[in-house]
């Protein structure tokens, strides 16, 4: 029985996920992957990112997720009001058991139109393509016999199509706006006194059609919302950076909410360069009816860590214990020219 019932969660889940996307927790670390006309916003010259994501241990095989992205702005030397944010990323999952895997490649093009001093609004493209497998071990209802030995005959006929497990590719294409009010900023461990950013992304547009087996089926397109901002606390060291987002995707949705503290240890030696900048963070996210999120981070110089939990609390804790994702992330900033005011523009 308990393998029955093993596998009728990992069903559930592989089911659940065919229309959900790769994600990530630390939503607010891997802006790129949310919305592209976030490309390029942030307070320096260019960007690295790397996620990994490791799930459901408890109940079935884990359930990974890789990410590497890189951004930058370009055109900010000619002046004016207007510069363009350029970006790749690479995204990878691999489901469970059935080894379901996503591949994803894209493109990130945005507009980035300064409104005044403080304000910033921007237009985003992202395209790509999107490979899709499946390879594991499939365990089928047929197979399972009451004289074989725990009541599964591996040798048994499925009964199924063989052709469930061709990988196919697919084009996909999303578009985003994103606002940013910000008073002001000069490096990752220089948060400013208050900033804003506000977006919507529509992805999938156009759609794209799986092809697991003979019964073709269509990818759901995915709105989203989201917002996050930074205060500082006066005459301290310490910060809030409260988040959220909001996705819909076919029948299904997500509200992810709750805030990171940011606390500043030091300062970087303007003169000397002997002494680097840094901080921790601590925070706790909950994804409604899901999971409680807490999280760890630290920064120093231009480089930025965090470690996050989720902690199920969802119906599947009874299989899972309560135990879910484990995450990493891992940002650099290059801060590029402090000087001209145009590398440093007031995004973060």
């Amino acid at each position: 029985m308990k393998k029955i019932l093993y596998l009728l969660i990992g069903v559930l889940l592989v089911l659940d996920l065919s229309g959900q996307d790769i994600h990530f927790s630390q939503y607010y670390n891997t802006p790129m992957m949310y919305n592209p006309a976030l490309t390029g916003v942030f307070g320096g010259a260019q960007r690295a990112m790397l996620a990994y994501r490791n799930q459901w241990m408890t109940v079935a095989s884990p359930y990974t997720t890789y990410g590497a992205a890189f951004d930058m702005r370009m055109m900010e030397k000619r002046g004016g009001n207007f510069s363009l944010g350029t970006g790749l990323g690479v995204y990878r999952d691999v489901s469970g058991d059935t080894k379901m895997g996503i591949t994803n490649v894209v493109l990130s093009l945005s507009g980035i139109i300064g409104l005044s001093e403080k304000q910033h609004l921007m237009v985003g493209f992202q395209g790509g393509v999107e490979q899709r497998s499946m390879g594991g071990e499939m365990i089928w209802d047929n197979q399972y016999d009451k004289d074989a030995p725990d009541y599964y005959n591996v040798e048994a006929p499925t009964g199924e199509i063989s052709s469930y497990n061709t990988g196919f590719v697919g084009m996909d294409l999303n578009v985003g706006l994103a606002w940013v009010y910000s008073e002001s900023v000069k490096r990752i461990v220089n948060q400013d006194n208050f900033s804003l950013k506000l977006g919507a992304v529509y992805q999938h547009v156009g759609s794209q059609t799986l092809k697991y087996g003979d019964t073709p089926d269509d990818l759901y397109g995915k709105l989203s919302f989201h917002g996050e901002s930074n205060i500082s606390v006066p005459n301290s060291n310490t910060s809030f950076q409260p988040n959220l987002i909001y996705q819909r995707q076919g029948p299904n949705q997500e509200i992810l909410l709750g805030s990171l503290i940011r606390y500043k240890l030091g300062f970087d030696s303007q003169y000397t360069g002997m002494l680097q900048s840094s901080a921790v963070y601590i925070g706790l996210h909950a994804r409604y009816g899901d999971a409680l999120i807490p999280s760890v981070g630290y920064e120093v110089s231009n480089w930025k860590i965090m470690f996050s939990y989720d902690s199920n609390l969802s119906g599947l804790r009874t299989a899972s214990n309560s135990i879910g994702g484990f995450e990493v992330t891992l940002t650099f900033i290059n801060p590029g020219s402090m000087k001209s005011g145009r590398g440093s523009a007031r995004f973060n």
